[in-house]
């Protein structure tokens, strides 16, 4: 009876395994639509970074999005690669259904051309059975990936987000106790693993319990609950290294497809600003992101925005971004407390401080503009808006100037048509 059930079990999983290519080729062609939505998150996660963090904590921020990006363009090459082979795969098999095998006798070529030209060639068998193996490693590694990134990243964005809340009252050397531990532990985990990996330590069992411990603890700090899941499948990759050498190679083609996907999807996030935001912004060559006309697209504004670059009404609207890490700047510059004042109490004493935070020249003279804390009608973002009366100004060429104290300046032309 147990002979015949576990007889019936082993069947079931035969079956599944002949039959989970149509799962994979399903699940496959919807990952790739959903991997390619994931840069849209990616550039939402940078704005929200760029938002709320303080910018000394940019260059952290940093590197969650830019690994975050590149992994999951690695991934759409994994899984757009996965979807080729296995179209291939389905093909192979239908040619096999129908052709066993090559045939010589059959042949619309010589016998000699045709005998060499099968001497160079796999079987077809042997090419089905290679690109199955083929897509369902690419398959499993991917979603293992996946795990991987998705899981670091949350960990380390909740971490960023508790240092910006804390650093104020708590001291730096404090908050980064949680990173220098980390990096300790990742340190002693290479150098133990690089160790025990040399071939005269592999007999040595206090050497390989202690990476094995290191691993263990190492994988479960970043990998949270996910970790045994994780350790499953690359175990079963480590293990098997000797016999799939190859795999390297297909490695490598993934890491070029993800750097030619990172590359180009970079420049559709605002992803450099956070990378350096000090020098984002050239002063010799003027942002088209000034001027309104140009930003029908543009979804976050990192500098202020005017109306256009050619201005024929009485009144020029100009909105300045004000992010919320600057609420904190604001408190401390006009002695504003947060904490005693309602949000409307709080947002009228930051445009009252607007005229000690920013700086507005037009021509080189200083004005005062009358401040309105504003939401952007495209972007949804808390600004600073005023409107200034262009009949003060010359026809032609003027140049506007905004500061923001202790932080970035822009100056950028206007066009008065009169």
């Amino acid at each position: 009876m147990e002979n015949s059930e576990k007889a019936k079990s082993k069947l079931w999983l035969q079956r599944l395994k002949d039959e989970s290519w149509e799962a994979e080729l399903l699940v496959s062609a919807v990952a790739i639509f959903g991997t390619f939505k994931l840069f849209v998150i990616i550039n939402w996660i940078t704005n929200v970074f760029i938002d709320i963090l303080n910018p000394e904590l940019y260059s952290f921020a940093f590197l969650i999005v830019f690994f975050g990006l590149f992994g999951i363009s690695i991934l759409a090459g994994m899984f757009l690669i996965h979807f080729c082979l296995r179209a291939y795969w389905i093909g192979l098999v239908g040619l096999n259904s129908v052709f066993p095998d090559y045939s010589v006798e059959d042949s619309a070529y010589s016998k000699i051309y045709t005998e060499k030209i099968i001497s160079i060639l796999p079987k077809v068998k042997d090419s089905i059975e290679k690109v199955d193996e083929l897509c369902s490693v690419i398959f499993s590694a991917a979603f293992t990936f996946l795990l991987i990134y998705a899981n670091a990243a949350m960990i380390f964005s909740i971490y960023l987000f508790i240092y910006n809340g804390l650093v104020d009252s708590v001291p730096t050397y404090l908050l980064l106790v949680p990173i220098y531990g980390l990096m300790g532990l990742l340190i002693i985990q290479t150098v133990i693993g690089i160790v025990a990996n040399l071939k005269i330590n592999h007999n040595k069992a206090k050497l390989q319990m202690m990476a094995f411990k290191t691993n263990n603890i190492i994988s479960i700090l970043i990998f949270g609950p996910l970790y045994k899941s994780i350790l499953q499948i690359s175990m079963v990759f480590g293990s098997n290294f000797k016999k799939k050498k190859k795999l390297i190679y297909l490695l490598m083609v993934f890491l070029i497809f993800g750097s030619l996907v990172a590359s180009y999807q970079e420049s559709e996030t605002n992803i450099k600003y956070i990378a350096n935001n000090s020098r984002y912004f050239k002063k010799t060559i003027v942002s088209p992101t000034f001027y309104k006309t140009n930003n029908k697209n543009n979804d976050y504004l990192l500098n202020p925005e005017i109306d256009a670059d050619i201005i024929n009404k009485k009144l020029m609207k100009v909105f300045i971004p004000i992010f919320k890490y600057e609420n904190k700047i604001l408190a401390k510059l006009c002695s504003n407390s947060n904490k005693k004042l309602s949000k409307e109490e709080r947002n009228e004493a930051n445009r009252i401080c607007y005229t000690e935070y920013l700086t507005v020249k037009v021509n080189e003279n200083i004005i005062s503009p009358d401040y309105i804390n504003v939401k952007h009608e495209r972007t949804n973002q808390l600004g600073a808006v005023f409107y200034l009366e262009t009949e003060k100004f010359k026809s032609g060429k003027n140049m506007i100037s905004i500061a923001k104290k202790d932080s970035h300046s822009w100056e950028f032309p206007f066009f008065l048509e009169k």
